[in-house]
């Protein structure tokens, strides 16, 4: 039976419904435990968790930085990458120098399939947020689509214009060096690694070994001498998010993490990434977000409603820390 998303309940509204905090009581149900209202608890909540979302974006933006500054010769960094592109001018480039090399591919018959019949045209001398940066940007995703990009891995073009949708962005970027690839053009490490999982996949694999679980042992944190060791800082990390029950070994880069096969490499010896569907995630992140809950459904009966139409609801019980309590922790480490 479908459900009414309205109707879904969190554990805080849950409780209040209970009569767990009533005002006759002498609480102030907009009051949490240590009296900040709701309200702001959750706008702190919320900036906290965007902030780590913005962390684990970080070494994805690194490496894209230095694959568009060593394939365009031009300076971009993790600073000022939004403010390089966005008036969709080097974009624009990158999808030119791919086209050039699709055409190459075909010429010397390395490519058989006919590519598509697309003009690529832009202002070199757009100014970020004019009326001509949206049409370079507009180009430049109608570029993409003609050569394969689906609507879903596109950003909006005002994501990239008012720099108000940087994952999106990314995660374009990530797939327009996938059909570079495809056609010659050096990649991104990450796509150097992705195509690695691709190919020991493709491999016939011996009996794999008998899952281990992350023993509880003093995790030595990663140093000049053990920064290469990935199990070592798979392990530490899982430690520190308290949840290594959850994560076991089963072949070399590749875990199961709640009850979920995923593989993880190092980025330039420097951040553990996940492979997530058709993109990363960092390790720290992804253990953050896939915290499994528990789900109970409820029936609430109201006068004057039949007994089977929209009174149910749902109770969600943590079965490990809340996103609150992760950043609350967090946050207080900060200080």
């Amino acid at each position: 039976m479908r459900m009414d998303g309205k109707k879904v309940r969190n554990t805080m509204t849950t409780v209040r419904e209970a009569g767990l905090s009533r005002p006759e009581a002498g609480l102030d149900p907009r009051l949490t435990s240590n009296g900040a209202t709701k309200e702001v608890e959750e706008c702190h909540v919320s900036q906290k968790l965007a902030v780590l979302q913005e962390e684990s974006l970080k070494p994805i933006k690194e490496d894209l930085a230095e694959w568009i500054a060593r394939t365009l010769g031009i300076e971009i960094t993790t600073d000022d990458f939004m403010d390089v592109l966005d008036n969709g001018v080097y974009l624009c480039n990158l999808a030119k120098l791919i086209q050039s090399k699709a055409e190459e591919c075909v010429r010397n018959g390395d490519y058989t399939e006919p590519l598509p019949k697309v003009s690529l045209k832009y202002r070199n001398n757009a100014t970020p947020g004019s009326w001509f940066a949206r049409d370079n940007t507009a180009n430049f995703l109608n570029w993409c689509k003609a050569y394969g990009m689906a609507d879903d891995q596109m950003f909006e073009t005002e994501y990239l214009v008012s720099h108000t949708g940087e994952k999106s962005v990314l995660m374009t970027i990530l797939e327009l060096a996938r059909i570079g690839y495809k056609f010659g053009l050096d990649p991104p490490n990450l796509i150097r690694m992705e195509k690695e999982i691709e190919k020991e996949e493709e491999v016939v694999e011996v009996k794999p070994q008998k899952p281990t679980g992350l023993d509880a042992e003093v995790i030595p944190i990663a140093t000049t001498e053990n920064v290469f060791d990935l199990d070592a800082e798979v392990r530490r990390i899982a430690f520190l998010c308290k949840c290594h029950d959850h994560v076991k070994k089963l072949g070399e880069g590749k875990y199961l993490i709640f009850g979920k096969v995923v593989q993880i490499r190092f980025l330039k010896n420097r951040h553990l990434m996940v492979r997530v569907g058709g993109g990363w995630d960092t390790l720290e992140n992804y253990l953050i977000h896939h915290r499994p809950v528990q789900v109970f459904e409820h029936k609430r009966l109201i006068v004057g409603e039949p007994p089977d139409i929209g009174n149910k609801y749902l109770y969600f019980k943590s079965k490990y820390k809340s996103h609150a309590q992760v950043a609350s922790e967090q946050n207080g480490h900060a200080h």
